[in-house]
């Protein structure tokens, strides 16, 4: 009797030892190439190693806008905001896709350049035919209009710059009044 009571006690302490880890909340055990992995099921990341906390969503991260715009004030014509910014007035009109150039209003936002990068802030660059691309297929697309800018079409159908300047084939974020743009 004692070597009964001996084994099951054995195997209860055994049992009660090996259970495992309960997984913190939001993580899920898997098998990859044959070893066992944990992947965050929020964001997808998969990780070798017995996850601490539990899984949270990722702070949203702000994309990058690199338009600088100008806001007109009374009295302001876009040949007087041309000279301001010393930029030839054609330049003006292609970067803002005008076609009618009596239409600015006060209040309106007039693209007067484009940021190199991040680092170079007031940097400006200007239009050039890389930007004009090629449109192929006829599913899922924008024609640009009046005062758009990459960054207000990409918040308008919820994608990134990077992924509408991928998909469009585009070097810098220059786009022009009626291009059509491939939007997924």
């Amino acid at each position: 009797m004692n070597k009964i009571v001996v084994l099951v006690s054995l195997f209860l302490s055994i049992l009660s030892f090996s259970q495992e880890k309960e997984l913190p909340e939001g993580w899920d055990k898997i098998l990859l190439e044959g070893k066992i992995a944990y992947m965050n099921l929020i964001t997808g990341d998969i990780s070798n190693e017995f996850p601490q906390k539990k899984a949270v969503k990722p702070k949203k991260v702000e994309e990058y806008d690199p338009t600088i715009t100008h806001t007109v004030k009374k009295g302001e014509t876009l040949s007087i905001i041309a000279r301001k910014y010393k930029m030839p007035l054609a330049q003006l009109y292609r970067l803002n896709s005008l076609v009618d150039f009596d239409t600015i209003e006060i209040g309106d936002k007039i693209v007067i350049g484009y940021e190199e990068d991040q680092t170079k802030r007031g940097k400006l660059t200007t239009i050039t035919k890389e930007s004009i691309t090629d449109y192929s297929g006829e599913s899922n697309y924008h024609i640009v209009t009046s005062g758009e800018t990459l960054y207000s079409i990409s918040k308008r159908y919820n994608v990134t710059v990077s992924l509408l300047k991928k998909k469009n084939k585009l070097s810098s974020n220059n786009i022009f009044l009626g291009q059509k743009l491939i939007i997924k």
